[in-house]
């Protein structure tokens, strides 16, 4: 009997919540940047000479990639190329610079205002590319009378996707410096080497996230760019020193704010929990209660109800295609209905009789809609499943059974009770879960201990949903129909431990088969029956469609053709059933994409 209750509305809400919050914005085309190496050589005029690779990882069809460099005023890009390297064959292309070409391997080269901009004409089917962009930036040293500086967002915040393996170097072109100090500014953890002998400051960083920048402050000798015409007098060395220690205390105390938010965060989130304590103690069991399988035993009583209603009190859930077969068995017996067997029982025809009654819409729609009206077979009932309109009318009568085990057997207090129990534990624990996931975007520090807080929050959600679930919306009347649909179903599931003749003659074994085609038990009794009433079933005339080479043909043959048909209805396979504060570096705003 499932419910389309609020509390499902409430799941289906905060997961449309959930996905729109953790999901990544849209971008123009489907890639990934697995890759981006960026190395920048001082000159002596202190110009920068660029190298900047970046490895794409496209899912689909691309246009071609762009990238944006942003300076300074007083700076301009010379210089500049681009190459395109095909990391599964290894073939490299050299687009020529067009601008008046939006086609083929060409790259436009624009400026707009202090933005300059590489627009690369490059199609992509799929797979991965390297794209290298080189060229020089003009005065991005400053020199003073002790140090030079370069103070460089060499990633700027303009990427929208994050960028995995980042690796950022500034090189010197003569080794073993008298002195080289480096510093990195951006948000995420990474690595810094800075290496005199060398002449080489790296920073490496596994994964940068979405629009931050990574920040490169370096002091080095004057000597390596002695040619360089942008002088400051003074002196920058204990400046910037001082600056930076500055910088290194915002941030260490910016991180104690965050980690002190974090742990507060972890409290709150470990406590809410504690609120499902009132919905525990409401959902405190109040219908009538069905008793344990063992408790019920065997009940040899024939239903007062049909097999499809059986079939739902006992698992609780809609009728499926072996309750609507049984629903058939039953008219059959009834003999409202005749049930042929058609190509050596690989097909079968239902055909009505003078005594059928249309009290089930859904056998009527098979008979009109799979048929002509009077007969269909089950190869007609899987054409019917092509046109789309069965998944509706299916739909209908299981909503038309669970109806009618709402009005005879549900308590309406009760049912309103649960609904708003099981709202409010979804909304509850779903706000709390998803409060958690969304630490794991937020949280620098404590991560690993949200894994606990998740851990705990599931565990607390378990008693109240187990409550909630075991709450009872029967009543007496209720519960004595799935107690006694249950007891007759023991019975037939425990069919050989007892002699059927004790419990009656064919004929009355022919009345309890619907019902055994309902449990999907069919097969089972078949095969006792044929054992004890042997001579009997020759001239039963339901044998034909019972029997023939298999036990429970009709009925297997019925469910088949059925949940093929609704699979077609319903277009689906299946069945029926570290720091962000910058130093004034430039750069910022410097990024790319595809398209």
């Amino acid at each position: 009997m499932k419910k389309q209750t609020k509390a499902r509305i409430g799941i289906s809400f905060l997961m449309a919540i959930l996905l729109l919050l953790v999901l990544p914005k849209k971008v123009l085309a489907d890639y990934d940047l697995t890759k981006m190496n960026v190395k920048a050589v001082v000159n002596s005029d202190g110009s920068l000479s660029m190298t900047r690779q970046i490895d794409y990882d496209f899912d689909d069809e691309a246009n071609g990639v762009y990238y944006t460099q942003n300076l300074n005023s007083d700076q301009k890009v010379t210089s500049q190329s681009v190459q395109i390297k095909d990391l599964a064959t290894g073939k490299t292309v050299t687009p020529k610079l067009n601008n008046s070409a939006d086609s083929g391997n060409v790259y436009h080269f624009t400026k707009s205002g202090n933005s300059y901009k590489f627009k690369v004409y490059h199609h992509v089917d799929e797979g991965k590319i390297r794209v290298i962009y080189r060229y020089k930036i003009t005065k991005a040293i400053t020199t003073y009378d002790d140090a030079s500086e370069l103070n460089f967002k060499i990633i700027g915040d303009g990427w929208d996707q994050e960028i995995s393996k980042v690796t950022a170097s500034v090189v010197f072109q003569k080794p073993n410096l008298s002195f080289l100090k480096g510093w990195v500014h951006t948000n995420t953890s990474g690595n810094l080497e800075v290496n005199k002998e060398k002449g080489q400051v790296r920073a490496t960083v596994a994964k940068l996230p979405e629009n931050t920048f990574l920040e490169m402050h370096i002091l080095f000798p004057n000597s390596l760019t002695a040619k360089n015409t942008k002088k400051k007098s003074g002196e920058i060395m204990a400046k910037t020193v001082e600056q930076e220690k500055q910088l290194a205390k915002e941030t260490a105390a910016k991180q104690k704010r965050k980690k002190r938010l974090e742990k507060i965060g972890l409290v709150v989130l470990s406590l809410l929990p504690l609120l499902g304590l009132p919905i525990f103690f409401k959902a405190k069991n109040q219908g009538a209660v069905v008793r344990s399988k063992k408790e019920i035993g065997h009940n040899y009583e024939i239903p007062p109800y049909s097999p499809a209603v059986a079939q739902s009190l006992v698992t609780g859930d809609d009728p499926d295609a072996k309750a609507l077969a049984g629903e058939l068995a039953l008219k059959a017996g009834h003999k409202e209905i005749t049930i042929e067997p058609l190509n050596k029982g690989k097909d079968f025809r239902y055909t009505k009789t003078d005594k059928y009654q249309g009290n089930v819409k859904l056998i009527n729609q098979l008979f009109k809609g799979a048929g002509d009206g009077t007969t269909f077979t089950s190869k007609g009932l899987k054409k019917y499943g092509k046109k789309g309109k069965l998944d509706k009318k299916v739909k209908a009568w299981q909503e038309a059974c669970e109806d009618q085990i709402k009005k005879q057997f549900v308590d309406p207090n009760l049912r309103k009770k649960k609904d708003s129990l099981e709202v409010a534990a979804v909304l509850l624990f779903g706000a709390e879960i998803i409060l958690t996931i969304l630490g794991f975007f937020t949280y620098d520090y404590y991560t690993m201990s949200l894994l606990l807080v998740l851990l705990w929050e599931v565990l607390a959600a378990l008693p109240v949903i187990i409550r909630i679930k075991n709450f009872s919306v029967l009543t007496e009347k209720g519960k004595e129909a799935i107690e006694q649909a249950m007891g007759f179903k023991n019975m037939l599931d425990d069919i050989g431990q007892f002699k059927l003749r004790d419990v009656g003659e064919l004929t009355l074994w022919e009345e309890i088969m619907p019902y055994a085609v309902a449990f999907g038990l069919a097969k089972k009794v078949l095969k006792q029956m044929k054992v004890e009433f042997a001579s009997e079933i020759d001239a039963s005339p339901i044998a034909y469609y019972y029997y023939g080479n298999s036990y429970g043909m009709f009925a297997t043959s019925f469910e088949s053709s059925f949940s093929r048909a609704l699979a077609d209805a319903s277009g689906g396979s299946g069945s029926f059933s570290a720091t962000s504060v910058s130093s004034g570096g430039f750069g910022g705003g410097s990024g790319g994409g595809a398209f």
